[in-house]
C-alpha cells in the first residue's frame, strides 16, 4: 500500500471513529431520558441508569452504522477538497475509484468489526437490558427456543417460587395453539412430577393435555390420564412477543434460529431479510460510502458545515426510507428476502454509478 492509500485509510478510520463517539453520545443522551421513564416509584438510581445506558451502546453503534459512514465520508471528502488534496490526487492520475479503494477498505474493516464484535455484544447486552427493564414478566414466565424445542419456565407462585413448571414443546401451531410432544417438570412445594403428553391445547390460562403419563418422583408412582389441566399464566401474545426479539440474536446463531422459527411456522421473509442485511453489512456500508463519495465530489472548497451536514443527512434519510419501505413491503407481501435485499443494495448503487460517470465526463 503506497503513502497516499495509507493516508486515505487512516483518514477514513479517524473520521469513522470520531463520528461513532459523537453520534453515540447524542443518541445515548436521548436514551437516558427514555430509560428513566421505564421505572417508577424511585426504582431507578444513578448507578442503575448509567449501567443500563452502557448496555445500549453496542445497539446504538450497530443501528447507526449507515449514518456513521455517511457523515464520516461526507466530512472526510469535504476536508480533502478544502485542503486541495482531492484535486492533487486527481492531477497525478487518480480516478474516483482509485481514491475510493483505500476508503472502502477502511469502511469494510469497520463493518467487519461491527459484525464480529458489536453484533454479538449487542445481542447479549440487549437481553440483559430487557430482563432488567421487564423484570415483572420475567418473574412469572420466560420463553426460549433451544435446540429443537420451545422451553417455557412458568412460575405460578410468584411470592415464593414453590409452584413452577418447566415446559418443553416440540411443535406448536400458533393459529389454534395446538401443541405436540410435550414434556413438563412440575414442581409444587416438595412434590415433583414428570409429565409427558402426546398433544395439548393452550387456552384461557389452561394447558389442556391429552394421553398423559405422570411420574411422581417422591413416591415413584405412575399415573395415566386421558385429560389433564395444567394452570399457566402466559398466552399466545407472550409467545409471539418472545419471537419478536429476533434482532437480539447474535449473527452466528441466525441459521439455527431460522430453523426453529420454521419448525413452529413462525418464520417470515422479514426475519431472513434482517439477518441477511446484518451478515452483508460490511458490503452495504461500502455501497453507502460509495454513494456519499460521488455526491461529495460536488462540495465546494468554502462549503459550510451545516450545508455538508444537511446533504449528508438527506442522503442517509433517502437510503433509510428506501430500506424501511422495502422491509414493510417484504413483511406485508411476503416477498423473497433475497430479491428485497437486491433492491435495497442495487438501487442506491446504480444512482452512485450514474453520478460517478457524470463526474468523470465533466473532468
Amino acid at each position: 500500500m503506497n503513502i497516499i492509500n495509507l493516508y486515505l485509510l487512516q483518514k477514513t478510520l479517524k473520521y469513522v471513529f470520531q463520528n461513532i463517539v459523537i453520534i453515540t453520545l447524542l443518541i445515548l443522551f436521548i436514551n437516558i431520558i427514555e430509560i428513566s421513564r421505564l421505572f417508577e416509584n424511585g426504582e431507578l438510581n444513578l448507578g442503575k441508569l448509567l449501567l443500563l445506558s452502557l448496555f445500549k451502546i453496542p445497539s446504538i453503534i450497530s443501528e447507526t452504522t449507515p449514518f456513521i459512514i455517511i457523515i464520516s465520508i461526507a466530512f472526510m471528502y469535504k476536508n480533502l477538497i478544502s485542503n486541495n488534496e482531492l484535486i492533487s490526487m486527481r492531477n497525478i492520475g487518480y480516478s474516483i475509484i482509485d481514491i475510493f479503494k483505500p476508503v472502502s477498505f477502511g469502511i469494510f474493516l469497520f463493518g467487519l468489526l461491527v459484525l464480529i464484535i458489536v453484533n454479538p455484544l449487542s445481542a447479549k447486552l440487549e437481553k440483559i437490558f430487557n430482563e432488567i427493564t421487564s423484570s415483572k414478566n420475567q418473574n412469572i414466565y420466560s420463553i426460549k427456543f433451544i435446540d429443537n424445542g420451545m422451553w417455557i419456565k412458568n412460575i405460578l407462585d410468584k411470592e415464593n417460587s414453590k409452584d413452577i413448571n418447566f415446559i418443553n414443546i416440540s411443535k406448536i401451531n400458533l393459529e389454534n395453539m395446538n401443541a405436540k410432544k410435550i414434556k413438563i417438570i412440575k414442581i409444587k412445594n416438595e412434590n415433583i412430577d414428570i409429565i409427558t403428553s402426546k398433544k395439548g391445547k393452550l387456552k384461557d390460562g389452561i394447558f389442556k393435555l391429552y394421553d398423559v403419563n405422570i411420574l411422581n418422583i417422591k413416591n415413584n408412582k405412575y399415573a395415566f390420564h386421558n385429560e389433564y389441566n395444567l394452570n399457566i399464566n402466559f398466552n399466545k401474545k407472550n409467545i409471539i412477543d418472545s419471537i419478536l426479539y429476533y434482532k437480539h440474536i447474535p449473527y452466528y446463531n441466525y441459521y439455527e434460529h431460522i430453523i426453529n422459527l420454521k419448525k413452529f411456522n413462525l418464520h417470515s421473509s422479514q426475519v431472513s431479510l434482517y439477518y441477511l442485511s446484518e451478515i452483508l453489512k460490511p458490503f452495504f456500508l461500502i455501497m453507502v460510502g460509495f454513494v456519499v463519495m460521488v455526491f461529495s465530489g460536488k462540495f465546494k472548497k468554502n462549503e459550510g458545515f451545516f450545508k455538508v451536514l444537511f446533504i449528508s443527512l438527506f442522503i442517509g434519510f433517502i437510503i433509510f426510507l428506501l430500506k424501511e419501505l422495502i422491509l414493510a413491503l417484504t413483511s406485508r407481501l411476503e416477498l423473497n428476502y433475497i430479491f428485497s435485499y437486491m433492491i435495497i443494495f442495487i438501487l442506491p448503487l446504480m444512482v452512485g454509478i450514474y453520478q460517478m460517470i457524470n463526474i468523470e465526463k465533466n473532468n
